[in-house]
């Protein structure tokens, strides 16, 4: 089946816009806590040595998204990329708490290569994600027991059918299909754009891949979603085990 899809109309306004896609199965998502938890502690730490000096928007990886939000209309201050929110939690002082191994590892990709990394579970999602802009009856459960909210009609987001899993793109993930635990087969896609972020994607597909394989047992599909290529089709992935 389709996995993973990025809507033409996103492409038409972001034509360098792309997304490596990993597929995790057979996840064995309570194995190596610890050492997943001394990676995420060890990007921090990574995180803090490099950047501790400079404002989080004189990156070019965090600008790139800032410039895409701007250009949707939104405020880059008010709605942070997902990478721009760690870095900055974690050059206050407060970097990313340990969840669990596989959104650990996610996190941890994300702040050692400074790319936006989502974690979902597959199982609460079987007609996969797209990436396009948002409809009438879309909706949104945020984190914690929030009220449903209905995104602005055409905001970018992650969605499955009508249920929103990410609004405003890569700012914030809802509470459905969040990875605990148990989750066995989990959806990591990594967005980035065509000569500011893409090789800093594929760097950061190879740490994780060879972590989820290594600690949790998985086996990765990895596949590559840009204009020329919208759909990631889990069957024809390749497989890495």
């Amino acid at each position: 089946m389709a996995v993973f899809c990025v809507s033409s109309e996103v492409f038409e306004q972001f034509p360098d816009y792309l997304v490596i896609v990993l597929v995790a199965d057979r996840v064995e998502n309570r194995r190596h806590i610890e050492q997943a938890r001394t990676l995420l502690a060890e990007s921090a730490r990574l995180a803090w040595e490099r950047w501790r000096a400079i404002d989080p928007k004189a990156l070019p990886e965090i600008d790139v998204w800032r410039r895409a939000f701007r250009r949707l209309g939104w405020s880059a201050s008010t709605y942070q990329s997902s990478v721009e929110a760690l870095v900055r939690r974690t050059l206050k002082g407060n970097p990313p708490p340990s969840i669990n191994p596989a959104v650990d590892l996610a996190n941890a990709a994300s702040l050692r290569f400074l790319v936006p990394i989502g974690a979902h579970d597959l199982a609460t999602a079987p007609n996969g994600l797209t990436v396009r802009a948002s409809l009438p009856g879309d909706r949104f459960l945020p984190l914690g027991d929030g009220a449903p909210e209905e995104p602005e009609v055409g905001e970018i987001v992650y969605v499955h059918d009508h249920d929103v899993r990410t609004r405003r793109w890569v700012w914030r993930q809802s509470r459905t299909g969040l990875v605990t635990p148990d989750s066995r087969t989990i959806l990591f896609p990594i967005d980035a754009f065509q000569g500011v972020t893409a090789a800093a994607a594929v760097a950061a597909a190879d740490w994780l891949s060879e972590q989820l394989q290594s600690l949790l047992g998985a086996t990765v599909q990895r596949g590559l979603v840009e204009v020329n290529q919208p759909v990631f089709d889990s069957a024809l992935g390749d497989a890495i085990s």
